[in-house]
């Protein structure tokens, strides 16, 4: 991490809001009645859109009042610094959890979530059934997508069913499950219990309007009748805003945020998410405008400082574009992709980005039955926290790619350590969810678009690699795979640790499993149906005429067929695996070749980390049979084993035996994974050009400069002699005088220019 270009969210900005404060009138609605009742007056002129009133007594209880309702004042004012010290003394003096339940409070204000967790679990230390303590903590737990906060939040509301504030949180996770029902049912409570106890319904009305547009119902009702109680209250329009981002759909989500800013011109958290998800379609001027709108007025907010650098970034790399022909017509255009890379990366990577960009467009238009119907942006950064800022918009993500309709951002080959993802089945999957999205005009559900896009890594992309973890096999073998018509809640709302992995995977098993028993066009019908907002067990029924609970039986049975022998000795296979490495120590390598033989058979797709092929292979060496160790390795390539080093020393034992047709594409996995070896290019440019393939061959060549090696001379020949085949003689001629201008004595060259320059 490089924390001198980028804004963290801790202690730097803790110092920062304290120092200076947060900007006023940010409108945070307290549901806790331990507020004292001069300070929940204020709060209600507030509330009700009276800011002027509203600081005139938040002022006079500051210069009047003093312990917990001063401290309370100086927050409600901004005064971040004062409140802050003013908690501080509070809590030294007392052993009351209010007081440190309104410091925690203060902290969330702040974006310190961590921080806050950390009060609020001290107030519950002085008394663990402290209410507003128990309610804070799940607040802040919730910031994280836990499905722990969702559980504490259904017991809080069962033993305090009048709890508004507690009603109102549970109501947003179930909305984000988009359980609509439940979540009104829990909103219509809480209407109530507000009413009954003078409490403001603003976020109640907002979140009915969140409801409502996932219901695809018009808004205006719960609009008006908050902008009837607040007029300013732009977060009736923002809140509901957020699920259009949860369901994908960034470009309405920016016409509400628009409305929310036009309604209050000083929120600044509508202005942040305005400016970032105008960014998500690429509208970066817009974006620009509004992130700095939203700094003006909040300079301490993560979010926007991190866009704001990013953007400083995002005009420094190199874009460039390709037009892609329609497979079967050249001289019809199917799609554009507009490419923008580092560049550091973009000399050696462009050429790969295209090609795959190139065959992604032209399978993905027919495999969908969608065209693009706007240029489709693609983005690499080789610093992994420019891409996390470039889509959530803090660094440290656990991410490879992320696509937003026509965009999508994923970390190129330098942003991690050397083999550590498989960078084109990365693009891939992004590539897919470009189309699945943009057909369904953002419609489908989260475990589809997943599903989908893993299913077509699996059967087209670039890397057939079909490994499942241990953890996701331990997952199906305990029963943890969740039914379908929930399936996204283990995205979502995870209730254990790589229930989201574990997810991914069972959403791709189950495409996969579709397409095996009813064929890809039933997917293609699934997704149509889902475009006519139809939801998965309607989209099941029409598609496949099966239920759900039906469907997850069938699953069961696909599954247990398909690894229930592993499943069933998988302690068994675990064992063997630590019997292997006891081997291994003793160099015993027999019985290191006998295990690792037994593992392979058992689960012959698991070729990532700790598999047994590499260790097979080597076994296989330290008895002197390299034919068979060559073989293995193989093998194991050929079901997806991507490791650079030893794809490397594979290709070098390969070309050293003269096998180069079965080098050529370890070669070309290489480069998927790891674009960076000036060897591979050379080696791949040559075997190209001996097969008369001068596209592949100007591909390799193109990248090998792109490295700025000390091999400029060799592809700049390489080019030349690239463009002879394409009979275009004009571009040879400029690239052989390339070469030589690197390398006037380069005798190759010379014999080349020759041969173009008689008469000369």
């Amino acid at each position: 991490m490089q924390i001198a270009r980028r804004f963290y969210p801790s202690l730097f900005l803790l110092l920062a809001c304290i120092a200076w404060g947060l900007p006023s009138h940010a409108l945070t609605i307290h549901y806790d009645l331990t507020r004292s009742e001069a300070i929940r007056a204020c709060d209600q002129l507030l509330y009700t859109g009276k800011r002027d009133e509203a600081d005139d007594c938040y002022e006079n209880l500051l210069a009047t009042s003093t312990g917990l309702e001063q401290a309370d004042a100086a927050a409600a004012l901004g005064n971040t610094r004062r409140a802050n010290q003013l908690y501080r003394d509070a809590a030294s003096r007392s052993t009351d959890p209010t007081i440190k339940s309104h410091w925690a409070k203060l902290y969330l204000q702040t974006h310190q979530t961590s921080d806050a967790e950390a009060l609020y679990r001290e107030a519950l230390l002085y008394d663990e059934s402290f209410l507003p303590a128990r309610i804070g903590l799940a607040e802040a737990q919730s910031e994280g997508f836990t499905g722990r906060a969702r559980e504490q939040l259904n017991a809080i509301t069962e033993e305090h069913p009048d709890n508004v504030h507690a009603l109102i949180l549970l109501a947003k996770i179930e909305l984000e499950l988009q359980n609509l029902s439940v979540a009104r049912g829990l909103l219509n409570r809480a209407m109530v219990e507000a009413e009954k106890q003078n409490l403001p319904p603003l976020e109640i009305y907002a979140l009915h309007a969140g409801a409502d547009l996932l219901d695809d119902k018009p808004l205006r009702i719960w609009v008006d009748r908050a902008l009837r109680y607040n007029p300013s209250y732009g977060s009736v329009y923002s809140i509901p805003a957020r699920y259009y981002i949860i369901t994908y759909r960034y470009r309405e989500a920016v016409d509400l945020y628009q409305k929310a800013v036009n309604v209050d011109p000083d929120l600044a958290t509508a202005h942040r998410d305005l400016g970032i998800n105008q960014l998500r379609i690429n509208n970066v001027f817009a974006a620009r405008y509004h992130l700095q709108q939203a700094f003006v007025r909040d300079p301490y907010d993560a979010m926007t400082v991190n866009t704001l650098r990013l953007l400083d970034d995002l005009d420094s790399m190199r874009i460039s574009s390709v037009d892609v022909p329609d497979a079967n017509d050249p001289n019809t255009i199917v799609g554009r992709v507009l490419i923008r890379l580092d560049r550091e990366d973009a000399d050696a990577l462009e050429p790969y980005v295209i090609d795959l960009s190139i065959k992604a467009v032209q399978q993905f238009t027919e495999r969908y039955d969608f065209q693009l119907q706007r240029p489709m942006v693609v983005e690499l950064y080789h610093d992994h926290d420019d891409f996390g800022v470039r889509t959530v918009s803090t660094p440290g993500i656990g991410l490879l790619g992320v696509t937003f309709g026509y965009l999508t951002a994923m970390d190129s080959p330098k942003a991690r350590p050397a083999g550590d993802f498989h960078w084109g089945s990365t693009l891939w999957h992004e590539m897919v969810h470009v189309f699945t999205l943009e057909a369904t005009n953002h419609r489908l559900p989260r475990w589809f678009s997943e599903g989908l896009s893993v299913y077509e890594e699996w059967n087209t992309g670039p890397l057939p690699n079909r490994e499942l973890s241990m953890e996701v096999l331990d997952a199906i073998r305990s029963g943890q795979l969740l039914p379908i018509d929930i399936l996204d809640e283990g995205f979502v709302r995870p209730r254990y640790n790589g229930q989201v992995q574990v997810s991914y995977m069972q959403a791709g098993l189950i495409c996969d499993f579709i397409a095996t028993r009813w064929g890809h066009d039933a997917l293609i019908s699934m997704l149509k149906s889902f475009a006519d907002k139809q939801d998965t067990t309607t989209a099941l029924l029409d598609s496949i005429g099966v239920e759900p609970q039906v469907f997850d039986q069938l699953f069961s049975e696909y599954l247990q067929v398909k690894f229930g022998s592993l499943l069933d000795s998988l302690d068994e296979f675990n064992t063997a695996q630590q019997q292997l490495q006891r081997a291994w120590q003793l160099e015993d390598w027999i019985s290191v070749e006998a295990l690792s033989r037994d593992l392979v058979r058992r689960y012959p797709e698991r070729v990532g980390n700790g598999n047994t092929y590499v260790v097979l292979a080597e076994a296989q060496r330290k008895q002197g049979n390299e034919s068979d160790a060559i073989a293995t390795l193989l093998s194991w390539h050929e079901r997806g084993g991507h490791d650079p080093e030893v794809l490397l020393d594979l290709v070098k034992t390969l070309r050293e035996a003269d096998r180069y047709s079965e080098a050529v594409p370890v070669m070309e996995s290489i480069n998927w994974v790891m674009p960076y070896n000036a060897d591979v290019h050379r080696w791949l440019g040559e075997h190209y050009l001996s097969v008369s393939e001068p596209d592949l061959a100007t591909r390799e060549y193109n990248a090998l400069l792109g490295l700025q090696s000390d091999s400029s001379a060799t592809a700049y020949l390489g080019m030349a002699r690239a463009a002879m085949l394409n009979d275009d003689k004009e571009t040879a001629r400029r690239q052989v005088l390339y070469s030589l201008e690197s390398a006037p004595f380069y005798r190759p060259a010379q014999r080349l220019l020759l041969s173009l320059s008689p008469g000369e």
